[in-house]
């Protein structure tokens, strides 16, 4: 019997979570195949594409191992290109005045190829069941709450304001506060230097020392906490994790901040019924098979939703829990290739 194939796009190639989903692919009977965003925009690329007679016989190269993307039965969206290599460097070696108008020009050129090659690929395989969406990897979080809220979930009061004067008054009804990015976390790098984008408590210092106008922001109550829950979502199951952040003031208010000398504990957590079914819910109005939720459970017991990250990491909750969710995620991509049942369908 052949082996059923399965197209995993990750990002990089060092992703230890990936590695073990393709382990348990080959162990469970299938070919993974892996293609990374970043070999389509090294200098020493590994893949190439050859399209004959229209794109019915599209063929790609990984490698040296050849696969017609007819022939794939499964795909699974990890991740893909997040910074490209034409970003970070200097592309011209002038010093005319308008160097830098031109520099931009090349760079945004070269990033629409880059997208207009990736879209070709996702457009290619549209018939094909997948695991998560490329379309709704990046969704907007404004978005998220207001269908949070509608399913029952309970989330912050949140204000989106330029003006210092607002973000005193929102501070007068729900005490400290916190600031986070509307959309995307960064990771910025200037020289050796990595800045990291976390989530600070505001109190009324920090909004005093505020501009009174500034780029549109997105302020939220500071929710009292139990523990922080982690949970990764898989068709319509949960699997939740306790964070005891609030031990330890460093990772008080973002676990992310871990301090390794005294590590965070994580242990699995049974989230209520309620809860579960109302997650549930909200994950079938995004549309979305797969992602990690944030929430927080206060004192008392209240469960609040804070957001989800679509492709956001299993291999947390999975090894301090014994989940074995890179099973689960291999088992549901099986279940794709073999009766057809995927998010781009």
């Amino acid at each position: 019997m052949e082996q059923l194939k399965v197209l995993i796009l990750s990002e990089a190639e060092f992703e230890t979570s990936t590695e073990e989903v393709m382990d348990c692919l080959l162990q469970l009977g299938a070919l993974p195949l892996r293609l990374n965003g970043e070999d389509l925009d090294s200098r020493g690329a590994t893949v190439r594409f050859e399209i004959c007679e229209g794109n019915a016989n599209a063929r790609l190269w990984i490698e040296d191992k050849e696969l017609q993307l007819n022939e794939v039965q499964a795909v699974w969206y990890r991740r893909w290109v997040r910074n490209r290599q034409h970003e970070v460097v200097d592309l011209l070696d002038s010093a005319h005045a308008n160097a830098g108008r031109l520099h931009y020009a090349i760079k945004r050129h070269l990033t629409l190829e880059s997208r207009r090659l990736s879209s070709f690929l996702f457009s290619r395989l549209a018939g094909v069941p997948w695991l998560s969406d490329p379309e709704k990897a990046s969704i907007n979080k404004l978005h998220v709450l207001e269908v949070a809220s509608k399913v029952g979930l309970a989330t912050p009061a949140t204000l989106i304001t330029s003006e210092r004067q607002e973000v005193r008054r929102f501070s007068d009804l729900y005490g400290l506060l916190i600031t986070k990015p509307m959309g995307e976390v960064e990771i910025l790098i200037e020289g050796e230097n990595v800045h990291f984008m976390f989530t600070p408590i505001i109190d009324r210092e920090a909004i005093d020392a505020l501009p009174e106008r500034f780029t549109p922001s997105l302020f939220q109550e500071w929710i009292e906490k139990d523990f922080e829950l982690r949970i990764f979502y898989i068709d319509g199951d949960c699997y939740a994790m306790a964070i005891f952040s609030q031990l330890n003031p460093q990772s008080q208010a973002d676990f992310r901040r871990q301090d390794f000398t005294r590590p965070n504990r994580y242990v699995p957590y049974r989230l209520s019924s309620e809860t579960t079914d109302r997650v549930r819910r909200l994950m079938e109005k995004l549309g979305l098979d797969t992602g990690s939720l944030d929430l927080i459970r206060m004192p008392g017991g209240r469960e609040v939703f804070l957001e989800v990250n679509p492709i956001g990491q299993f291999g947390m909750v999975s090894k301090p829990c014994n989940y074995q969710l890179e099973r689960r995620m291999a088992e549901a991509l099986i279940r794709r290739a073999t009766y057809g049942q995927g998010s781009r369908q």
